[in-house]
């Protein structure tokens, strides 16, 4: 998870198996979702990015929605857990879905300074391991309403496709040589930025707004 400078948690990952326990419940209360950890026999809610390691111990899900109510959810899941015995779990639910995790751990907040901003766009260095064998090459991106130009081509690997998440806002990450980037947008002008060979993930916040 991200910490972006204008305050808003980004949750990110990249090609790696992880549960975004945004929570969410419609106006009328009949549409949500969530997560819970169950800590000595007690439900309680948690947020955040976390990775699992294994495929859920414990899934159930029907066609129609099991529950219109979220206490009736919270007693169902309840049910669950007792009848099988777990008392140390992440898990995850819908109105059709709950999935249980017996292996996981919550994604750390990181504090980093972008190489470069724009307005809600942020551009930040990345030191880590990433498979690009199926990335493919793009000379400009559109970000909202950020237009990105690379001097030369570069791979990407674009949010929801290629692994890589990014929420509530959007992002895409390239691999490079050393290229000149041209950004610009109708609120904040044209820039020129220099970056240097390697992994470079550009992450674009929304205003805060019905973020969870």
């Amino acid at each position: 998870m991200l910490r972006t400078p204008d305050e808003i948690v980004e949750k990110i990952s990249i090609q790696d198996k992880v549960i975004d326990c945004a929570q969410y419940v419609s106006k009328s209360g009949l549409t949500f979702n969530g997560c819970f950890q169950i800590r000595n026999g007690e439900l309680i809610s948690v947020r955040g990015l976390y990775k699992i390691n294994n495929d859920p111990i414990f899934k159930f899900m029907t066609r129609a929605k099991m529950a219109r109510d979220l206490d009736v959810m919270r007693e169902l899941i309840g049910k669950f857990l007792r009848e099988f015995n777990i008392d140390n779990a992440l898990i995850y639910y819908d109105n059709y879905t709950i999935r249980v995790y017996d292996v996981y751990r919550k994604v750390v907040m990181l504090e980093d300074t972008p190489v470069y901003e724009q307005g809600h766009l942020f551009v930040y260095r990345l030191n880590v391991p990433i498979d690009f064998s199926g990335a493919v090459k793009t000379t400009e991106e559109k970000v909202f309403n950020h237009k990105v130009l690379f001097a030369n081509s570069v791979s990407v690997l674009y949010d929801v496709l290629d692994d890589v998440h990014v929420a509530p806002g959007y992002g895409f990450l390239i691999q490079s040589d050393d290229v000149t980037v041209k950004i610009a947008s109708p609120d904040h002008g044209e820039a020129e930025v220099s970056l240097s060979k390697g992994l470079w993930l550009f992450v674009h916040s929304p205003p805060a707004r019905n973020i969870d």
